[in-house]
């Protein structure tokens, strides 16, 4: 038992050095609101001991859990599971079925998001411990003494062990969990009371919860040039008069164009970059335009500080790319309000870089 304890506590020692090595999740990836419920389903084996301690080696165990994670660190759940063996007894002359069937109300501890919580990080290494009861059937056979062919007991035990979680895509992870049960019965002698018995799973965790919305380029409308409609004036033949030139009056040339983003980006897709080179052919035709800039970002998902960012640095990539594209750098003025203002109803739009250009 102390052996099991020592490499226990170094095995969980590695999962804590593996997570934080693994945790280099960028700001714009943190996710730490709501409640999270998930749904698992597990396989494995327990060791377990029949009376005077006698070691029945692994038997085969199953479990099925529903539970939820109230914040980032810590969570609950209630699992099922069971499992079973079957011997022959050859002092007495009959052999038996052992099967077991619990239930158990478990605290989840995850060490990894103490410190940075994160609803999306790959490596979680999580302690947990409960109690629950057990329900434990034993069916004898061959030559069974008078009146002992079947036992039926009910007893509580105790809980205790550990699970990397490893989040390989969203609201999907596979779950590695052992640890130990101790029994506090040893119904009726068919196994040893106050023992632990150590198991081993592997599953799958479905984790219900926001999802990354996906963002739909809008375009809008250019705002064309026009012209003022002009008759031409024509000189009577007689008396000659000189003749007098149409006047064309332009009006002052305005374009605006929205360049969007999508979720936790900043830099151009290939759909946008045609926008941005639409406003640097406009700016071309109108070099005595001037081009203001202004970048927002969604309130939806961040915080103030984040979206502030990703607002500036927006800005900064369209600026970029049309100075790139031939704009003198001096024609172009910009600003970024984060999520302080919501340009569009639609929140996945607010992920914005709004470009107006007007002649002074």
């Amino acid at each position: 038992m102390r052996l099991l304890s020592k490499i226990s506590f170094v095995v969980l020692m590695m999962f804590v050095s593996m997570s934080s090595m693994a945790q280099s999740v960028r700001l714009e990836d943190k996710d730490t609101e709501g409640i999270r419920p998930f749904v698992s389903v597990q396989g494995g084996a327990t060791r377990s001991f029949i009376e005077d301690g006698v070691d029945r080696k692994w038997a085969p165990m199953g479990a099925i859990s529903l539970g939820a994670y109230f914040t980032p660190a810590i969570g609950a759940r209630i699992q099922a599971d069971g499992w079973g063996w079957k011997q022959f007894n050859n002092v007495v002359g009959y052999d038996y079925k052992n099967r077991f069937f619990g239930g158990n109300a478990d605290l989840l501890l995850n060490l990894s998001n103490f410190v940075n919580p994160n609803y999306n990080k790959f490596l979680n290494v999580v302690l947990l411990g409960g109690f629950g009861l057990q329900y434990a059937t034993t069916k004898y056979s061959g030559d069974v003494p008078l009146g002992k062919d079947k036992n039926e007991r009910l007893s509580p035990n105790l809980r205790f062990g550990g699970q990397l979680d490893l989040q390989f895509v969203h609201n999907l992870s596979l779950l590695l969990e052992g640890g130990g049960q101790m029994v506090l019965d040893n119904y009726g002698r068919s196994c040893t009371s106050g023992k632990v018995w150590p198991y081993a799973m592997a599953g799958l965790a479905f984790k219900f919860g926001k999802k990354k919305a996906k963002v739909a380029p809008v375009s809008t409308p250019v705002v064309q040039e026009t012209l003022e409609d002009q008759s031409a004036y024509t000189a009577p033949a007689k008396p000659v008069v000189a003749e007098k030139k149409p006047v064309v009056r332009k009006a002052p040339a305005k374009m605006t164009e929205n360049v969007f983003f999508g979720l936790r980006e900043t830099e151009l897709s290939e759909a946008q970059k045609a926008v941005v080179e639409r406003v640097a052919q406009w700016a071309q035709e109108n070099p005595a335009a001037q081009i203001v800039l202004t970048g927002y970002a969604d309130k939806g998902t961040g915080t103030a500080p984040i979206n502030q960012t990703y607002s500036e640095k927006r800005v900064d990539t369209v600026k970029a790319a049309l100075v790139k594209l031939g704009v003198a750098e001096s024609r172009i003025s910009s600003s970024a309000k984060g999520d302080t203002a919501q340009p569009f109803a639609e929140n996945d739009q607010n992920r914005v870089v709004i470009v107006i250009g007007e002649e002074k």
